[in-house]
């Protein structure tokens, strides 16, 4: 297949080399600098975990530009990005699915309206990581694999043919707000820490704190008929005793998936994670107590 992949981040360059290694023609968008990196070396990716490094010399432009064609388009930007993507993706007529891999609990709803449904996959990553040196370094989360909506079995495939883990689901949408409160609890715990994820865990009265967070927003997200969390986070947020559920972040936190997983996303993404706890904002007015104490914490790491 003819892919553009639209960001060229961790994310996106991660799929995109994997997807090239798969054999897919590949082009990606990225910024000026990032672009110059690429052009220089290559799309280069390191798994933390496994020590394999993967690099690709795929096509790189600046701009999406209008007379630009493909079988499938991935869009790889933050939460605060999506709106002003928007227009440049209705504009290139000549793609023909969009595949989003956007954090993001607004719904879909925008993007339905400005690329149609046909048009339209909604997805989400199952790895995480940062980048150094122009180098992806990145694990795939065991916990959590790349999910896809049902209604793509096909593009489902392709993901999967290239390496990843793929979950299959018919409300992505409800997934993603399970998802935000998730992410954006463990970001305002972290910003309360200093983005240490070892520091956050030494104390157990944040880390509970981040637990009863969780609980008061998927309770709100409960209220509003939103469809159930995975089961073992259900598990692991709900049914287990606290102590328990406190002891597992604690030892998840002081790992090196910790740093991975969470903190090292969070120290670049002040600005999305208070996008996303707009989002949620605007969902319900529910008291959350812990929930909206760890959005404080989210709007100053926001503001600088």
């Amino acid at each position: 297949m003819k892919v553009i992949v639209f960001g060229a981040g961790v994310q996106g360059t991660l799929y995109g080399v994997r997807l090239a290694t798969s054999g897919h023609d590949v082009t990606l968008v990225a910024r000026p600098d990032r672009a110059a990196e690429i052009r220089e070396r290559g799309a280069v990716i390191h798994n933390v975990f496994t020590g394999r490094s993967d690099s690709e010399a795929t096509a790189v432009v600046e701009v999406l530009s209008a007379d630009m064609s493909a079988d499938l388009c991935i869009v790889a930007v933050r939460r605060e990005q999506i709106e002003e993507t928007l227009p440049k993706l209705a504009a290139a007529g000549g793609i023909k699915r969009f595949l989003f891999m956007v954090n993001h609990a607004n719904g879909s709803g925008a993007l339905l309206d400005a690329l149609g449904r046909s048009r339209v996959v909604i997805g989400f990553p199952g790895a995480a990581g940062g980048m150094e040196n122009g180098v992806v370094q990145y694990v795939e989360i065991a916990e959590q694999p790349t999910v896809i909506e049902a209604t793509a079995p096909e593009i489902a495939e392709i993901i999967r043919n290239s390496g990843f883990r793929v979950d299959i689901l018919k409300d992505v949408d409800s997934w993603l707000r399970r998802h935000a409160v998730f992410v954006t609890a463990m970001s305002g715990a972290l910003y309360e820490d200093g983005c240490d994820a070892n520091r956050l865990a030494s104390d157990p009265r944040d880390v509970e704190t981040f637990i009863l967070a969780v609980r008061e927003g998927w309770a709100a997200l409960d209220k509003l008929g939103v469809a159930p969390a995975p089961l073992a986070m259900r598990a692991i947020f709900r049914w287990v005793p606290r102590a328990f559920a406190v002891g597992y972040w604690r030892s998840l936190l002081r790992s090196v998936r910790g740093d991975l997983y969470f903190a090292r996303h969070s120290r670049h993404a002040a600005r999305e994670m208070a996008a996303l706890a707009g989002d949620i904002r605007n969902l319900t007015a529910e008291p959350m107590p812990h929930l909206r104490f760890l959005y404080e914490a989210i709007d100053r790491a926001a503001a600088g």
